[in-house]
């Protein structure tokens, strides 16, 4: 049997059921549903929608400074509980070493994501302090959950699906499952929601919590790990030796390829966060258009993202995961520029279309891309430490909140931006257009150069990672 540079076949290749890969590729659906709804909505619910920015001018860098907070405590939170729950207890090696941890995690996850849109109702000045406050606390407690349950949703991608092929086709099951979130989030809040009106968003909350719950149900037993799976990971953690926190994230912050993957996907999440926190506004305020369009703008992404994804999976096949990958980013930065001339609703759905090419492109390749540096590190510490690097992955990666929300803080004051008063200046219309445009693309450009410049994960390196993970019986 042939084998081509960037396939290597494993001796006896690991592949689950279609059912069960598409059961875990739920809990994808479940991570990227919150984090779209949060993203889209949470900023401009506090910002806009509960009038505090016509009491004080400067309440969206009160926001900022808000999820400043945010981000340092996730920047903490995150590979602490990445590190203490990567290891095997008593009752977690009957269990499974990822599913108690995302019933753990996700539970109360979802119950405060609707919190998030049921602040204090007090109104005039006395009212900032309190909402402040009261949003400073459900997020962090919000985000410790979210923490627990996205690391050992994701973290659990190495340990389900080995070799290339299989984690191709995982890719794909895993992305598919991620843009069908993106549809249904946008398109449940979009038909929902009516700017000014803000119990409209606590009720398209409480209807995110039931689409939230049917998909967490469903994810449990796909998250579910076979005798193979939990016998490889006890045996890394044994034969292996015991590395302090501290010890774990020096060691994962030197691993080149890791960081590069990690930073590329830094760049990403900040170009994506800058174009979903600003696309309400952009929509009602740029385009003059009613919100359901991004509903239809939503399923042509879909469409589009669905229809390309066979041809981006050949492509990779053919060139490499990090080749792939680097195109997608730029690919991606390129589509989201478009944002800086549209003018109408049509235009909104060409560039939709475009943006889930694009995006698809790069976002089938980022689990395969990151499920290699993992192996990479295995075979260096001759174990796993997936959740653990999922919790330094996101200790950088949760930047991208605060990143977002001062730019766009700064550029709302620099241009005067008033969401509430429809007769906005000129400034302000150039400034949403540049947020939703000309930031994310200088971003994503220089993520994508920087990653296809320096990582080296490929070809015959990549080949002999495998060659001895497998070797090690990792």
């Amino acid at each position: 049997m042939k084998t081509s540079n960037n396939d290597v076949n494993q001796a006896q290749p690991e592949e689950p059921s279609l059912i069960k890969m598409m059961m875990f590729s739920t809990g994808y659906f479940l991570n990227t549903f919150l984090m779209i709804a949060f993203n889209n909505y949470v900023w401009t619910f506090y910002e806009g929608e509960l009038g505090l920015i016509s009491i004080v001018s400067l309440w969206p860098i009160y926001m900022a400074i808000a999820n400043t907070i945010y981000t340092i405590w996730s920047m903490l939170i995150n590979p602490v509980v990445g590190y203490l729950t990567d290891k095997p207890f008593k009752w977690t090696k009957k269990r499974g070493f990822h599913t108690p941890w995302i019933i753990i995690g996700g539970i109360p996850t979802i119950v405060l994501f609707f919190f998030l849109f049921t602040p204090p109702q007090v109104s005039g000045i006395e009212s900032v302090l309190p909402i402040l406050i009261y949003y400073i606390i459900i997020v962090l407690v919000y985000d410790m959950s979210y923490s627990l349950l996205q690391t050992h949703s994701f973290g659990a991608f190495a340990a389900h699906f080995r070799g290339d092929a299989t984690r191709r086709k995982g890719g794909i099951l895993t992305q598919i499952f991620t843009f069908i979130a993106n549809f249904l989030a946008i398109t449940i809040w979009s038909l929902v929601i009516d700017p000014g009106n803000p119990v409209s968003f606590t009720i398209a909350a409480f209807i995110s919590i039931i689409v939230l719950l049917i998909s967490f149900v469903v994810f449990i037993p796909g998250s579910k790990e076979s005798k193979v799976i939990k016998e490889r990971f006890i045996g890394g953690y044994n034969n292996s030796e015991k590395i302090s926190f501290f010890k774990t994230m020096k060691m994962g912050i030197k691993q080149k390829n890791f960081m590069l993957a990690v930073f590329s996907y830094l760049t990403f999440m900040i170009g994506f966060g800058l174009m979903s926190m600003n696309t309400v506004n952009f929509v009602d305020d740029v385009l003059q258009e009613e919100q359901y369009i991004r509903s239809i703008g939503s399923i042509l992404m879909l469409l589009s993202s669905f229809l390309t994804m066979p041809i981006w999976a050949r492509l990779a096949k053919k060139i490499g995961h990090s080749n792939t990958y680097a195109i997608g980013l730029a690919s991606y930065g390129v589509s989201l520029l478009l944002n800086l001339f549209i003018v109408n609703a049509f235009q909104f759905y060409l560039t939709s279309i475009l943006n889930g090419v694009a995006g698809s492109l790069f976002m089938i390749m980022l689990s395969p891309v990151l499920a290699d540096c993992y192996d990479e590190i295995a075979v260096k510490t001759k174990k796993h430490h997936e959740t653990t690097l999922l919790g330094i992955r996101n200790f950088f990666v949760r930047t991208s909140v605060m990143v977002q929300s001062f730019i766009i803080a700064i550029i709302h004051a620099l241009t005067f931006y008033n969401p509430i008063n429809a007769s906005h200046q000129l400034n302000a219309l150039v400034g949403l257009r540049v947020i939703q445009g000309l930031i994310p693309f200088i971003v994503c450009i220089v993520g994508a150069i920087i990653f296809y410049k320096w990582y080296d994960l490929k070809g015959t390196k990549k080949q002999e990672v495998t060659r001895k993970l497998r070797e090690l019986g990792l």
